[in-house]
Protein backbone atom coordinates (compact mmCIF):
# COMPACT_ATOMS: atom_id res chain seq x y z
CA UNK A 1 0.00 0.00 0.00
CA UNK A 2 3.02 2.61 1.02
CA UNK A 3 4.12 1.82 -3.08
CA UNK A 4 1.24 2.37 -4.57
CA UNK A 5 0.88 5.47 -2.43
CA UNK A 6 3.80 6.25 -3.30
CA UNK A 7 3.50 6.02 -6.83
CA UNK A 8 0.09 7.72 -6.54
CA UNK A 9 1.35 10.85 -5.12
CA UNK A 10 3.19 12.60 -8.21
CA UNK A 11 -0.28 12.30 -10.16
CA UNK A 12 -2.34 13.41 -7.22
CA UNK A 13 0.14 16.57 -6.90
CA UNK A 14 -0.54 16.75 -11.39
CA UNK A 15 -4.00 16.42 -10.48
CA UNK A 16 -4.23 19.08 -7.96
CA UNK A 17 -2.00 21.80 -9.74
CA UNK A 18 -3.96 21.44 -12.47
CA UNK A 19 -7.43 21.89 -11.04
CA UNK A 20 -5.73 24.65 -9.52
CA UNK A 21 -4.92 26.29 -12.83
CA UNK A 22 -7.90 25.17 -13.79
CA UNK A 23 -10.13 27.27 -11.23
CA UNK A 24 -8.09 30.27 -11.30
CA UNK A 25 -8.81 30.42 -15.31
CA UNK A 26 -12.52 29.78 -14.92
CA UNK A 27 -12.88 32.55 -11.93
CA UNK A 28 -10.64 35.28 -13.68
CA UNK A 29 -12.88 34.42 -16.70
CA UNK A 30 -15.94 34.88 -15.55
CA UNK A 31 -14.94 37.97 -13.85
CA UNK A 32 -13.53 39.60 -17.22
CA UNK A 33 -15.95 38.33 -19.33
CA UNK A 34 -18.98 40.00 -16.51
CA UNK A 35 -16.85 43.69 -16.23
CA UNK A 36 -16.47 43.31 -20.30
CA UNK A 37 -20.33 42.71 -20.47
CA UNK A 38 -21.06 45.20 -18.08
CA UNK A 39 -18.52 48.03 -19.32
CA UNK A 40 -19.90 47.48 -22.90
CA UNK A 41 -24.17 47.64 -21.77
CA UNK A 42 -23.01 50.70 -19.94
CA UNK A 43 -21.39 52.18 -22.85
CA UNK A 44 -24.28 51.31 -25.06
CA UNK A 45 -26.52 52.90 -22.20
CA UNK A 46 -24.29 56.32 -22.45
CA UNK A 47 -24.82 56.82 -25.95
CA UNK A 48 -28.41 55.98 -25.92
CA UNK A 49 -28.43 58.25 -22.78
CA UNK A 50 -26.96 61.22 -24.79
CA UNK A 51 -29.39 60.55 -27.61
CA UNK A 52 -32.27 60.66 -25.52
CA UNK A 53 -30.70 63.41 -23.84
CA UNK A 54 -30.58 65.67 -26.91
CA UNK A 55 -34.16 64.38 -27.35
CA UNK A 56 -35.47 66.09 -24.47
CA UNK A 57 -33.01 69.62 -25.27
CA UNK A 58 -34.91 69.84 -28.50
CA UNK A 59 -38.51 69.59 -27.39
CA UNK A 60 -37.56 72.08 -24.42
CA UNK A 61 -36.86 74.59 -27.02
CA UNK A 62 -39.73 74.03 -29.06
CA UNK A 63 -42.39 73.54 -25.98
CA UNK A 64 -40.42 75.47 -23.41
CA UNK A 65 -43.29 74.21 -20.51
CA UNK A 66 -42.45 72.51 -17.42
CA UNK A 67 -42.72 69.34 -18.49
CA UNK A 68 -40.31 69.62 -21.49
CA UNK A 69 -37.90 71.16 -18.73
CA UNK A 70 -38.44 68.53 -16.23
CA UNK A 71 -37.97 65.84 -19.29
CA UNK A 72 -34.74 67.50 -19.82
CA UNK A 73 -33.86 67.70 -16.06
CA UNK A 74 -34.80 63.81 -15.91
CA UNK A 75 -32.92 63.20 -19.35
CA UNK A 76 -29.47 64.47 -18.01
CA UNK A 77 -29.84 62.98 -14.54
CA UNK A 78 -30.07 59.54 -16.30
CA UNK A 79 -27.22 60.70 -17.89
CA UNK A 80 -24.79 61.72 -15.59
CA UNK A 81 -25.73 58.24 -13.19
CA UNK A 82 -24.88 55.78 -16.08
CA UNK A 83 -21.53 57.86 -16.75
CA UNK A 84 -20.73 56.93 -12.58
CA UNK A 85 -21.44 53.82 -12.76
CA UNK A 86 -19.44 53.19 -16.00
CA UNK A 87 -16.40 55.37 -14.42
CA UNK A 88 -16.63 52.48 -11.17
CA UNK A 89 -16.40 49.59 -13.69
CA UNK A 90 -13.18 50.74 -15.20
CA UNK A 91 -9.85 50.94 -14.56
CA UNK A 92 -8.15 52.46 -17.72
CA UNK A 93 -7.37 56.62 -17.59
CA UNK A 94 -8.53 57.16 -21.15
CA UNK A 95 -11.92 55.66 -20.32
CA UNK A 96 -12.38 57.64 -17.39
CA UNK A 97 -11.03 61.04 -19.48
CA UNK A 98 -13.91 60.32 -22.12
CA UNK A 99 -16.36 59.52 -19.31
CA UNK A 100 -15.59 62.90 -17.62
CA UNK A 101 -15.56 64.64 -21.24
CA UNK A 102 -18.75 63.55 -21.46
CA UNK A 103 -20.07 64.35 -18.19
CA UNK A 104 -18.73 68.03 -18.32
CA UNK A 105 -20.39 68.49 -21.68
CA UNK A 106 -23.58 67.85 -20.67
CA UNK A 107 -23.42 69.69 -17.81
CA UNK A 108 -22.91 72.65 -20.24
CA UNK A 109 -25.24 71.85 -22.65
CA UNK A 110 -28.26 71.39 -20.00
CA UNK A 111 -27.11 74.91 -18.76
CA UNK A 112 -27.10 75.99 -22.42
CA UNK A 113 -30.48 74.75 -23.46
CA UNK A 114 -32.11 76.25 -20.49
CA UNK A 115 -30.71 79.95 -21.09
CA UNK A 116 -30.39 80.32 -24.31
CA UNK A 117 -32.47 83.23 -25.48
CA UNK A 118 -32.59 83.26 -28.86
CA UNK A 119 -35.48 83.14 -30.48
CA UNK A 120 -34.60 80.14 -33.01
CA UNK A 121 -36.16 76.63 -31.61
CA UNK A 122 -32.81 74.61 -32.09
CA UNK A 123 -29.38 77.32 -32.67
CA UNK A 124 -26.74 75.89 -34.66
CA UNK A 125 -24.73 76.15 -31.40
CA UNK A 126 -26.45 73.82 -29.89
CA UNK A 127 -26.59 71.48 -32.66
CA UNK A 128 -22.86 71.52 -33.10
CA UNK A 129 -22.02 71.05 -29.08
CA UNK A 130 -24.85 68.32 -29.58
CA UNK A 131 -22.88 66.95 -32.83
CA UNK A 132 -19.65 66.44 -30.43
CA UNK A 133 -21.00 64.86 -27.52
CA UNK A 134 -22.49 62.17 -29.50
CA UNK A 135 -19.33 62.03 -31.23
CA UNK A 136 -17.25 61.78 -27.93
CA UNK A 137 -20.00 59.26 -26.68
CA UNK A 138 -19.28 57.05 -29.96
CA UNK A 139 -15.58 57.04 -29.10
CA UNK A 140 -16.22 55.86 -25.52
CA UNK A 141 -18.42 53.35 -26.98
CA UNK A 142 -15.43 52.08 -29.33
CA UNK A 143 -12.39 52.42 -26.88
CA UNK A 144 -14.72 50.14 -24.82
CA UNK A 145 -15.32 47.53 -27.43
CA UNK A 146 -11.43 47.87 -27.96
CA UNK A 147 -10.79 47.35 -24.61
CA UNK A 148 -13.48 44.02 -24.22
CA UNK A 149 -11.17 42.49 -27.59
CA UNK A 150 -8.19 43.09 -25.61
CA UNK A 151 -9.98 41.74 -22.34
CA UNK A 152 -10.52 38.45 -24.52
CA UNK A 153 -7.30 38.20 -25.52
CA UNK A 154 -6.08 38.07 -22.34
CA UNK A 155 -8.49 35.94 -21.25
CA UNK A 156 -7.39 33.18 -24.26
CA UNK A 157 -3.67 33.62 -23.68
CA UNK A 158 -4.66 33.16 -19.89
CA UNK A 159 -5.95 29.94 -20.93
CA UNK A 160 -2.82 28.66 -23.11
CA UNK A 161 -0.83 29.34 -20.13
CA UNK A 162 -3.29 27.33 -17.62
CA UNK A 163 -3.48 24.65 -20.45
CA UNK A 164 0.96 24.90 -20.71
CA UNK A 165 1.28 24.53 -17.17
CA UNK A 166 -1.21 21.60 -17.14
CA UNK A 167 0.76 19.91 -19.64
CA UNK A 168 3.93 20.58 -18.12
CA UNK A 169 2.74 19.51 -14.97
CA UNK A 170 1.37 16.08 -16.65
CA UNK A 171 4.93 15.79 -18.22
CA UNK A 172 6.80 15.89 -15.45
CA UNK A 173 4.73 13.95 -13.04
CA UNK A 174 3.87 11.18 -15.50
CA UNK A 175 7.41 9.96 -16.13
CA UNK A 176 7.98 10.45 -12.25
CA UNK A 177 5.14 8.04 -11.36
CA UNK A 178 6.37 5.52 -13.97
CA UNK A 179 9.94 5.92 -13.04
CA UNK A 180 7.98 5.22 -9.06
CA UNK A 181 6.02 2.43 -10.69
CA UNK A 182 8.82 0.70 -12.05
CA UNK A 183 11.28 1.02 -8.78
CA UNK A 184 8.11 -0.75 -7.02
CA UNK A 185 7.83 -3.08 -9.37
CA UNK A 186 11.49 -4.70 -9.31
CA UNK A 187 11.52 -3.97 -5.77
CA UNK A 188 8.41 -6.31 -5.61
CA UNK A 189 9.97 -8.41 -8.58
CA UNK A 190 13.11 -9.11 -7.11
CA UNK A 191 11.70 -10.76 -3.98
CA UNK A 192 9.03 -12.81 -6.41
CA UNK A 193 12.11 -13.97 -8.64
CA UNK A 194 13.61 -15.29 -4.84
CA UNK A 195 10.42 -17.07 -3.87
CA UNK A 196 10.48 -18.77 -7.53
CA UNK A 197 14.14 -20.04 -7.16
CA UNK A 198 13.26 -21.33 -3.86
CA UNK A 199 10.19 -22.90 -5.25
CA UNK A 200 12.13 -24.25 -8.11
CA UNK A 201 14.03 -25.67 -5.73
CA UNK A 202 11.80 -27.80 -3.68
CA UNK A 203 12.57 -30.24 -6.67
CA UNK A 204 15.66 -31.13 -4.75
CA UNK A 205 15.12 -29.96 -1.70
CA UNK A 206 18.32 -31.06 0.27
CA UNK A 207 20.33 -28.97 -2.19
CA UNK A 208 18.71 -26.10 -1.83
CA UNK A 209 17.66 -23.43 0.51
CA UNK A 210 14.99 -20.62 0.46
CA UNK A 211 16.39 -17.47 0.31
CA UNK A 212 14.55 -15.46 2.96
CA UNK A 213 12.83 -12.18 2.04
CA UNK A 214 12.71 -9.60 4.57
CA UNK A 215 9.95 -7.24 3.14
CA UNK A 216 7.42 -6.86 2.40
CA UNK A 217 5.88 -8.88 5.41
CA UNK A 218 3.23 -10.85 3.17
CA UNK A 219 6.14 -12.30 1.45
CA UNK A 220 8.50 -12.82 4.30
CA UNK A 221 6.00 -15.15 5.51
CA UNK A 222 5.54 -16.80 2.18
CA UNK A 223 9.35 -17.37 2.28
CA UNK A 224 9.35 -18.70 5.77
CA UNK A 225 6.81 -21.27 5.40
CA UNK A 226 8.63 -22.28 1.86
CA UNK A 227 11.28 -22.74 3.75
CA UNK A 228 9.32 -24.74 6.47
CA UNK A 229 7.99 -26.81 3.56
CA UNK A 230 11.22 -28.13 2.14
CA UNK A 231 12.99 -28.55 5.75
CA UNK A 232 9.85 -31.22 5.77
CA UNK A 233 9.95 -32.54 2.53
CA UNK A 234 13.65 -33.43 3.09
CA UNK A 235 12.68 -35.27 6.40
CA UNK A 236 9.67 -37.05 4.29
CA UNK A 237 12.62 -37.59 1.41
CA UNK A 238 14.34 -38.97 3.76
CA UNK A 239 12.32 -41.36 5.33
CA UNK A 240 10.58 -42.50 2.38
CA UNK A 241 13.87 -43.90 1.16
CA UNK A 242 14.61 -45.47 4.21
CA UNK A 243 11.02 -46.93 4.19
CA UNK A 244 11.60 -48.19 0.41
CA UNK A 245 15.35 -49.28 1.28
CA UNK A 246 14.31 -51.78 4.09
CA UNK A 247 10.76 -52.74 2.15
CA UNK A 248 12.57 -53.54 -1.09
CA UNK A 249 15.75 -55.13 1.13
CA UNK A 250 12.78 -57.59 3.34
CA UNK A 251 10.89 -58.53 0.45
CA UNK A 252 14.14 -59.94 -1.47
CA UNK A 253 14.80 -62.58 1.29
CA UNK A 254 11.28 -64.10 1.04
CA UNK A 255 11.16 -63.43 -3.01
CA UNK A 256 14.59 -65.28 -3.00
CA UNK A 257 13.17 -68.31 -1.56
CA UNK A 258 10.01 -68.29 -3.49
CA UNK A 259 12.08 -68.65 -6.44
CA UNK A 260 14.60 -71.15 -5.43
CA UNK A 261 11.52 -72.88 -4.45
CA UNK A 262 9.66 -72.93 -7.91
CA UNK A 263 12.96 -73.63 -9.37
CA UNK A 264 13.27 -76.94 -7.57
CA UNK A 265 9.37 -77.61 -7.91
CA UNK A 266 10.37 -76.95 -11.96
CA UNK A 267 13.11 -79.16 -12.53
CA UNK A 268 10.93 -81.89 -11.05
CA UNK A 269 13.42 -82.76 -8.24
CA UNK A 270 9.86 -83.26 -6.31
CA UNK A 271 8.30 -85.33 -8.59
CA UNK A 272 6.74 -85.52 -11.81
CA UNK A 273 4.78 -82.25 -12.86
CA UNK A 274 1.65 -82.49 -15.30
CA UNK A 275 0.95 -80.20 -17.95
CA UNK A 276 -1.32 -78.10 -16.15
CA UNK A 277 1.16 -77.85 -13.02
CA UNK A 278 4.02 -76.84 -15.38
CA UNK A 279 2.51 -74.10 -16.66
CA UNK A 280 1.68 -72.88 -13.55
CA UNK A 281 4.66 -73.05 -12.51
CA UNK A 282 5.78 -71.11 -15.56
CA UNK A 283 3.59 -68.15 -14.64
CA UNK A 284 4.27 -67.79 -10.86
CA UNK A 285 8.72 -67.69 -12.18
CA UNK A 286 7.56 -64.83 -14.90
CA UNK A 287 5.68 -62.97 -12.21
CA UNK A 288 8.42 -63.72 -9.78
CA UNK A 289 10.84 -62.16 -12.21
CA UNK A 290 8.78 -59.33 -13.29
CA UNK A 291 8.45 -58.41 -9.06
CA UNK A 292 12.21 -59.11 -8.87
CA UNK A 293 13.08 -56.18 -11.68
CA UNK A 294 10.85 -53.65 -10.04
CA UNK A 295 12.18 -54.36 -6.98
CA UNK A 296 15.47 -53.73 -8.55
CA UNK A 297 14.74 -50.63 -10.12
CA UNK A 298 13.14 -49.39 -6.60
CA UNK A 299 16.36 -50.15 -5.11
CA UNK A 300 18.06 -48.51 -8.49
CA UNK A 301 15.98 -45.18 -7.97
CA UNK A 302 15.89 -44.90 -4.07
CA UNK A 303 20.45 -45.13 -4.36
CA UNK A 304 20.18 -42.51 -7.49
CA UNK A 305 17.71 -40.79 -5.23
CA UNK A 306 20.81 -40.64 -2.79
CA UNK A 307 24.00 -40.33 -4.48
CA UNK A 308 25.22 -37.30 -6.26
CA UNK A 309 26.99 -38.91 -9.03
CA UNK A 310 28.67 -41.34 -10.54
CA UNK A 311 30.17 -44.38 -8.27
CA UNK A 312 33.67 -44.63 -11.28
CA UNK A 313 34.75 -43.09 -13.95
CA UNK A 314 36.54 -44.65 -17.04
CA UNK A 315 36.80 -44.28 -20.36
CA UNK A 316 33.49 -45.31 -22.13
CA UNK A 317 33.42 -46.67 -26.18
CA UNK A 318 29.48 -45.47 -26.96
CA UNK A 319 29.22 -47.92 -29.74
CA UNK A 320 30.58 -50.46 -27.72
CA UNK A 321 28.29 -50.08 -25.02
CA UNK A 322 25.40 -49.57 -27.46
CA UNK A 323 26.60 -52.85 -28.88
CA UNK A 324 26.15 -55.09 -25.38
CA UNK A 325 22.55 -53.56 -24.80
CA UNK A 326 21.33 -54.32 -27.99
CA UNK A 327 23.11 -57.98 -27.48
CA UNK A 328 21.21 -58.16 -24.10
CA UNK A 329 17.74 -57.93 -26.03
CA UNK A 330 18.76 -60.11 -28.72
CA UNK A 331 16.66 -62.97 -28.29
CA UNK A 332 13.53 -60.55 -27.97
CA UNK A 333 14.09 -58.72 -31.01
CA UNK A 334 14.36 -61.85 -32.56
CA UNK A 335 11.52 -63.55 -31.03
CA UNK A 336 9.43 -60.12 -32.46
CA UNK A 337 10.95 -60.10 -35.80
CA UNK A 338 12.35 -56.76 -34.47
CA UNK A 339 14.58 -54.92 -37.31
CA UNK A 340 18.02 -52.75 -35.89
CA UNK A 341 18.71 -49.60 -37.81
CA UNK A 342 22.10 -48.76 -36.33
CA UNK A 343 24.16 -45.97 -37.46
CA UNK A 344 27.98 -46.56 -38.40
CA UNK A 345 30.77 -46.43 -35.73
CA UNK A 346 31.25 -42.82 -34.64
CA UNK A 347 34.03 -43.51 -32.30
CA UNK A 348 33.26 -41.17 -29.14
CA UNK A 349 34.79 -41.75 -26.37
CA UNK A 350 33.76 -40.10 -22.75
CA UNK A 351 34.11 -40.48 -19.47
CA UNK A 352 31.64 -42.14 -17.09
CA UNK A 353 30.21 -44.50 -15.12
CA UNK A 354 30.01 -48.02 -17.53
CA UNK A 355 27.20 -48.99 -15.91
CA UNK A 356 25.05 -46.69 -15.18
CA UNK A 357 25.21 -45.51 -18.70
CA UNK A 358 24.36 -49.20 -19.81
CA UNK A 359 21.22 -49.09 -17.40
CA UNK A 360 20.07 -45.71 -19.17
CA UNK A 361 20.58 -46.83 -22.94
CA UNK A 362 19.13 -50.15 -21.95
CA UNK A 363 16.00 -48.56 -20.27
CA UNK A 364 15.29 -46.77 -23.33
CA UNK A 365 16.02 -49.43 -25.81
CA UNK A 366 13.42 -51.52 -23.41
CA UNK A 367 10.89 -48.94 -23.54
CA UNK A 368 11.45 -48.64 -27.68
CA UNK A 369 11.18 -53.00 -27.86
CA UNK A 370 8.09 -52.95 -25.45
CA UNK A 371 6.41 -50.72 -27.53
CA UNK A 372 6.75 -51.35 -30.83
CA UNK A 373 4.77 -53.93 -32.50
CA UNK A 374 6.40 -57.52 -34.34
CA UNK A 375 8.09 -57.27 -37.36
CA UNK A 376 8.73 -53.22 -37.12
CA UNK A 377 11.67 -51.15 -36.74
CA UNK A 378 13.81 -49.67 -33.91
CA UNK A 379 16.86 -47.38 -34.56
CA UNK A 380 19.79 -46.19 -32.28
CA UNK A 381 22.20 -44.03 -33.27
CA UNK A 382 25.46 -42.34 -31.52
CA UNK A 383 26.66 -39.18 -33.64
CA UNK A 384 28.27 -35.99 -32.13
CA UNK A 385 27.07 -32.42 -31.95
CA UNK A 386 29.52 -30.23 -31.00
CA UNK A 387 31.64 -30.53 -27.89
CA UNK A 388 28.24 -33.12 -27.07
CA UNK A 389 27.50 -36.74 -27.51
CA UNK A 390 23.96 -37.62 -28.54
CA UNK A 391 22.53 -41.12 -28.30
CA UNK A 392 19.07 -41.98 -30.08
CA UNK A 393 16.61 -44.15 -29.56
CA UNK A 394 13.73 -44.45 -31.86
CA UNK A 395 11.08 -46.45 -32.83
CA UNK A 396 7.69 -46.76 -34.76
CA UNK A 397 5.20 -47.67 -31.98
CA UNK A 398 1.79 -45.58 -30.63
CA UNK A 399 3.77 -42.48 -30.00
CA UNK A 400 3.31 -40.66 -27.22
CA UNK A 401 0.22 -38.45 -26.46
CA UNK A 402 0.90 -34.97 -26.13
CA UNK A 403 -1.11 -34.54 -22.53
CA UNK A 404 1.95 -37.34 -21.56
CA UNK A 405 4.74 -35.26 -22.87
CA UNK A 406 5.14 -32.91 -20.09
CA UNK A 407 4.99 -36.07 -17.71
CA UNK A 408 6.80 -38.84 -19.41
CA UNK A 409 10.18 -38.62 -16.64
CA UNK A 410 7.75 -38.67 -13.69
CA UNK A 411 8.70 -41.80 -11.34
CA UNK A 412 5.99 -44.20 -11.27
CA UNK A 413 4.17 -42.35 -14.30
CA UNK A 414 2.73 -44.71 -17.00
CA UNK A 415 0.91 -42.79 -19.38
CA UNK A 416 -2.63 -41.99 -19.75
CA UNK A 417 -3.84 -44.56 -22.21
CA UNK A 418 -5.31 -46.95 -21.19
CA UNK A 419 -3.28 -49.82 -22.93
CA UNK A 420 -0.46 -48.73 -21.05
CA UNK A 421 -1.73 -50.08 -17.90
CA UNK A 422 -1.94 -53.45 -18.69
CA UNK A 423 1.63 -53.51 -20.26
CA UNK A 424 4.70 -54.87 -17.69
CA UNK A 425 6.43 -52.25 -16.05
CA UNK A 426 6.88 -49.76 -13.17
CA UNK A 427 6.68 -46.45 -14.39
CA UNK A 428 10.34 -46.03 -12.83
CA UNK A 429 12.68 -46.74 -16.34
CA UNK A 430 12.45 -42.95 -18.00
CA UNK A 431 12.87 -41.60 -14.35
CA UNK A 432 15.90 -43.71 -13.80
CA UNK A 433 17.38 -43.27 -17.10
CA UNK A 434 16.78 -39.41 -16.37
CA UNK A 435 18.34 -39.44 -13.10
CA UNK A 436 21.31 -41.68 -14.58
CA UNK A 437 22.33 -39.68 -17.03
CA UNK A 438 21.78 -35.85 -15.04
CA UNK A 439 24.49 -37.92 -13.11
CA UNK A 440 26.92 -37.47 -15.86
CA UNK A 441 25.95 -33.82 -16.22
CA UNK A 442 23.41 -34.64 -19.64
CA UNK A 443 20.03 -34.51 -20.29
CA UNK A 444 16.96 -37.03 -21.93
CA UNK A 445 14.60 -35.96 -23.44
CA UNK A 446 11.63 -36.34 -26.44
CA UNK A 447 12.78 -35.23 -29.71
CA UNK A 448 10.96 -35.07 -33.19
CA UNK A 449 12.81 -36.93 -36.18
CA UNK A 450 10.76 -37.72 -39.13
CA UNK A 451 9.95 -41.44 -40.12
CA UNK A 452 9.40 -41.90 -36.39
CA UNK A 453 6.92 -42.40 -33.75
CA UNK A 454 8.80 -41.59 -30.80
CA UNK A 455 12.41 -41.00 -30.48
CA UNK A 456 14.59 -39.97 -27.31
CA UNK A 457 17.88 -38.71 -27.09
CA UNK A 458 20.52 -38.77 -24.16
CA UNK A 459 23.11 -35.52 -24.54
CA UNK A 460 26.38 -36.12 -22.64
CA UNK A 461 29.54 -34.31 -22.60
CA UNK A 462 32.51 -35.11 -24.21
CA UNK A 463 35.88 -35.44 -22.44
CA UNK A 464 37.60 -33.78 -25.33
CA UNK A 465 41.27 -35.41 -24.02
CA UNK A 466 39.73 -38.59 -24.68
CA UNK A 467 38.10 -38.91 -27.62
CA UNK A 468 38.88 -41.33 -30.17
CA UNK A 469 38.48 -40.46 -34.20
CA UNK A 470 36.18 -42.24 -36.13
Amino acid sequence: MAGFALVAFPLLIGLIVSGQQIDRVTHQSEQLLERAISVTQSARQISDRVIAFERSARQFRILRDADARTSLYDRHRALSEELTSFSALIEREALLELADTIAQRSRELHQRTLNAEVETEWPPSLSALFEGLREIANELLIATETDSQRELKRLEAMGEAARDASLLSLVSTVPIAIMLAFLMANFLNRRIRRLDRGMRALAQPESARIEQVTSPRDLRALSTRLEWVRRRLVRTERDRRQLVGQVSHELKTPLSAIREGTSLLADQNFGQLGEQQQEVIGIIQSNISRLQEQIENLLRFNRLQARPGPVRQEGVLLDELVERVLEGHRLRIEAHRIKVRRSRSSGIRLSADPDMLTTAIDNLVSNALKFSPSGSTIGVEVKRQGDRALVLVADRGPGVPAADRHRLFEPFFRGTRPQNQFRPGSGLGLAICRDLVRTHRGEVELVERAGWSTVFAIELPINPSGDVAA
